[in-house]
């Protein structure tokens, strides 16, 4: 059975880390906190975050993926987002969720997305379907529900089901898709093509049960990734390493609007939490995409 490249070089990204931090080479300091949205701006009642591992910014305009492409040309979108160093899974899962690059995490119990809508909402849903375990850890149990899925249909139908059932006010789905095989036939290769038109059909499956569910118009759909790849790997300062896609579509968000600033995938979160209508941490250094509201 393939051994997946995140579990065999855990000791290489640790020096990767490590050498980062001693010659001062991580990213550049995200911006500050600049506020909430505008207090006319309404809140969306349900957002969807869909991440693929592995899904490099670099390859989508070649990618067979018409959902994602229709959702990207009627929303605001880059895919010239940059994920932190070192490219590798879990310090970019943990700074998409967390709002933060991991050198600026200082505590245990740093806030992620998952509890500051436990602290703030309580009563409404959220749900994180995961396929990596190591991602489980991210979510803390009492602050959202955790369903492990795979990359097929099965699981989408899953994801499907839930939504349709429990309307969740937040949806996270992470796949372990196109990552996989990026390392066994290469990023870039006709397998990886297909593997990402095979993932457009399960975004497809979710978002037909949001309009199933009634939620549609009320709905953020949010897409991105970890890191991208090139031959069989990642995990260095390389472009199509470093490159992936951050994509906002739904309510409250510009139509075909290209973001023209840099972004970061820190920058996820606040932005998504703004959209929901959440206080922002101060602990948080990702900054809120005001340029793509509406």
């Amino acid at each position: 059975m393939f051994v997946k490249t995140k579990s065999v070089f855990a000791l290489f990204h640790f020096a990767i880390v490590i050498i980062i931090f001693m010659t001062g080479c991580a990213n550049t300091k995200p911006a500050l906190q600049t506020g909430n949205v505008s207090p006319d701006f309404v809140p969306a009642k349900h957002l969807v975050f869909i991440g693929l591992d592995g899904w490099g910014g670099a390859y989508i305009s070649k990618s067979n993926m018409p959902t994602v492409k229709r959702m990207m040309s009627h929303g605001a979108w880059s895919l010239d987002a940059r994920c932190v160093m070192p490219s590798v899974s879990w310090p970019n899962w943990t700074s998409l969720f967390y709002g933060t690059p991991p050198e600026q995490r200082n505590r245990e119990d740093f806030p992620s997305i998952f509890t500051i809508i436990k602290d703030n909402e309580p009563s409404k849903k959220s749900v994180l379907f995961y396929e990596w375990e190591e991602l489980e850890k991210i979510c803390p149990d009492e602050a959202a529900e955790k369903q492990e899925i795979l990359s097929n249909i099965e699981s989408a139908m899953k994801v499907a089901a839930y939504i349709k059932e429990q309307k969740p006010f937040f949806t996270a789905v992470a796949f372990d898709e196109p990552d996989f095989t990026g390392h066994t036939k290469s990023w870039g290769s006709a397998a990886y093509y297909s593997k990402l038109t095979e993932m457009d059909n399960l975004i497809a499956v979710i978002e037909q049960a949001v309009k199933d569910a009634g939620i549609y118009d009320s709905t953020v759909f949010v897409f991105s990734a970890d890191h991208g790849g090139a031959f069989r790997g990642h995990g260095v300062n390389f472009l199509k390493h470093r490159k992936i896609p951050m994509i906002f579509y739904g309510y409250g968000i510009k139509d075909g609007f290209a973001i023209p600033s840099p972004v970061n995938i820190y920058d996820i979160t606040p932005t998504m939490a703004a959209l929901l209508g959440m206080e922002i941490p101060p602990e948080w250094t990702g900054r809120i995409l005001h340029e793509i509201f509406k």
